[in-house]
């Protein structure tokens, strides 16, 4: 009985993981922490079924179990990608004791307590649509910001050089405006790409298109 059951712990445990992590082509390794937020490939880019319930970037909060597709990196990187529109929440709609918010974007993640996120957000209480950064360390916010935005489809950027990381976006690919230049102490192997949020009590599918990764050539060894 014993051997039974640890053989079916071992079963799910196994189908969780499979459930969990998987490749993405040209987008990098799908991370599902919950379990429950599908993605399926369409074609021009993908979507991001995130349920209703807590699926948050928060390390104040010790709460980083929002999905995410990421590629790991090393050294200063450029990372872009297009995130499309999505129907604003109804406000009085967050789930457990939080705002109604919810939010797509792109994220730079060293560990649960080092991250910076850049998204297209929407609250329900203020009835906006906007541009976001937060910035932590040590699961502190350290800064970032927030600015106004069109309520349409917006591509945004995040660039590494050096000690400095800075976020850009544009509406047409065009016109790319520098809008936020923070100083990073950040690891040299980082993690970044695109992830969903949602903290209502309501499912949100989120849309990306036209991801983007370049990064510094790294020597080979005996060159």
């Amino acid at each position: 009985m014993h051997l039974r059951f640890m053989l079916s712990l071992t079963i799910c445990s196994l189908f969780a993981s499979l459930l969990i992590a998987e490749d993405i082509p040209g987008w990098g390794t799908f991370v599902d922490p919950v379990g429950n937020c599908p993605v399926d490939i369409t074609k021009s880019g993908i979507t991001m079924e995130v349920p209703a319930g807590i699926h948050d970037m928060n390390p104040y909060l010790r709460q980083t179990n929002a999905p995410r597709i990421w590629q790991e990196v090393t050294g200063d990187f450029l990372f872009e990608a297009r995130m499309l529109d999505f129907p604003r929440p109804q406000a009085n709609t967050g789930a457990n004791g939080h705002q109604s918010y919810i939010a797509s974007g792109l994220l730079v993640w060293q560990d649960e307590g080092n991250l910076l996120r850049w998204t297209r957000s929407a609250s329900g209480e203020a009835n906006q649509i906007y541009l976001s950064c937060e910035q932590y360390k040590n699961n502190a916010i350290v800064g970032g910001g927030n600015f106004p935005l069109e309520d349409k489809p917006v591509s945004l950027r995040v660039e590494r050089r050096g000690d400095r990381i800075r976020m850009w976006a544009t509406y047409d690919t065009n016109g790319w405006k520098k809008l936020l230049d923070r100083q990073c102490d950040y690891s040299k192997s980082l993690h970044v790409g695109v992830f969903g949020l949602n903290v209502t009590d309501r499912d949100v599918e989120f849309r990306f298109e036209d991801a983007y990764l370049l990064t510094e050539k790294r020597q080979e060894q005996g060159e």
